[in-house]
């Protein structure tokens, strides 16, 4: 198949953002960082850049009709049948949260900088893999999200997310306290905050956190609490499991401040007191060109 509108999604190099656009007075002036550094940077960046060009490139070669946007740009999603992503995992996990029915493939832009746990392919393998899929030939995984539905102070956000989710207080330093249920099990913890993964994301920040490795390809959801608080006389049910939901895992905010972060940092959104989280398995896989 030759899809008649790709988009490629890119990331904006670290030296571009800081050295190139912004002019950072602390690089700058205060010259806060060695010579050696500062280099690191800039070949990071060519090499980022070069990428990008010979992905395009090699679309031009093939007659393929594409858009190139830069990470966080506003996206119609919906107008592609698929998504090339030039960059590391975070390119990558921005474009699946976008993305229904179409098929996604990641490009490593740089191993040496950037880690691609998602990326299948690096630029000097790309035309490899992208003949394979044109041609029919290429393997595609099917990787489970969690729907999220999320309501907070009088506003409602719905994604898909691959890889993980954290509730917790926006101060690291303070107790993170909801109430959680988990296929209808409920009861209110106290703790420093609570991980929610697809299995794509068991082998990130859930597993430092206790939880366990599961194949990307599974359909299970995994959740863990972190450090849960223990006082006398209180036992907890719901420690973390890896399940298949029969019902949704449902959390309340009992903070005054608390937050929802979304496969990352980037992403975010204030979690206040009453504030609901609401996480089932998607319906729409997300489908990976693998090579």
């Amino acid at each position: 198949m030759i899809p008649q509108k790709i988009l490629i999604l890119y990331k904006k190099s670290a030296y571009k953002i800081y050295f190139l656009e912004r002019k950072s007075f602390l690089f700058q002036k205060e010259n806060s960082l060695t010579a050696r550094e500062i280099n690191d940077f800039k070949r990071a960046h060519e090499k980022h850049y070069q990428s990008l060009s010979k992905v395009k490139k090699i679309l031009d070669r093939y007659a393929i009709d594409y858009h190139v946007r830069a990470r966080g740009s506003k996206v119609d999603f919906a107008r592609y049948e698929a998504v090339i992503t030039v960059g590391g995992d975070g390119t990558f996990l921005e474009a699946a949260r976008g993305l229904k029915n179409q098929f996604i493939l990641g490009v490593n832009s740089d191993p040496q900088s950037s880690v691609g746990r998602f990326c299948s392919c690096t630029p000097e393998s790309f035309e490899k893999v992208l003949k394979r899929f044109l041609t029919g030939k290429a393997k595609i995984k099917n990787f489970q999200r969690i729907h999220l539905d999320l309501k907070f102070g009088g506003k409602h956000y719905e994604t898909r997310v691959l890889n993980d989710i954290l509730v917790c207080h926006q101060n690291p330093a303070a107790m993170s306290r909801y109430s959680l249920s988990v296929n209808g099990v409920q009861e209110e913890q106290r703790s420093s905050g609570i991980w929610i993964s697809a299995a794509a994301g068991s082998s990130g920040a859930i597993h430092s956190a206790g939880g366990k490795l599961i194949p990307q390809e599974a359909s299970e959801i995994q959740y863990k609490p972190r450090e849960l608080y223990r006082w006398p006389r209180r036992k907890y049910e719901l420690t973390g499991g890896t399940l298949l939901l029969k019902r949704p895992i449902v959390i309340t905010s009992l903070m005054r401040s608390g937050v929802v972060f979304i496969d990352g940092a980037h992403l975010k959104f204030p979690f206040h007191f009453g504030s609901k989280a609401v996480m089932t398995h998607s319906p729409r896989p997300l489908k990976i060109i693998a090579g």
